[in-house]
């Protein structure tokens, strides 16, 4: 488990995510740009010779990675959401629509699908251990150095 401090940077950076959803909430130009930006964060690293964003996140998980194309699998599924997600928030800025009900929808089916992957990782992968969002999000923050491995 990581220390107080270290939890707390993390805690903090999941924070921080939470506020700029908020603020940009409202603002579908912005919703759009920041969704296209992290969809293409996850699908580069689907382009040959590099490795997929959650086979890089689960080499710091201490359980192991799943096998059989898994996470690439799984990178693309979330490119994919949120490639989706950036052309309605394109489509409703360009309509000139309010952007209320993609806002709050966003978030909520984000939190469902990242949940909901966890559940089938246990179903597809018991013999990597019981799969949290605690333990992914370690996962996470032990690849970008926000925790510390155990000494």
């Amino acid at each position: 488990m990581p220390s107080g401090r270290r939890l707390a940077r993390l805690l903090l950076l999941v924070a921080a995510s939470v506020v700029l959803a908020v603020l940009l909430a409202g603002n579908p130009v912005a919703a759009a740009i920041g969704n296209a930006a992290v969809a293409a964060r996850f699908g580069l690293t689907l382009l040959p010779g590099r490795e997929p964003l959650i086979s890089h996140y689960s080499r710091f998980d201490a359980a192991g990675q799943p096998e059989g194309g898994y996470t690439r699998a799984l990178t693309l599924a979330w490119a994919l959401l949120l490639g989706g997600f950036a052309l309605g928030h394109a489509v409703v800025a360009l309509a000139g629509w309010k952007d209320a009900g993609l806002a709050v929808a966003e978030p909520v089916v984000c939190l469902l699908v990242f949940c909901g992957e966890h559940a089938l990782r246990n179903r597809r992968f018991p013999q990597l251990g019981r799969a949290t969002p605690l333990r992914t999000l370690r996962a996470i923050g032990l690849a970008h150095g926000l925790v510390r491995h155990a000494a």
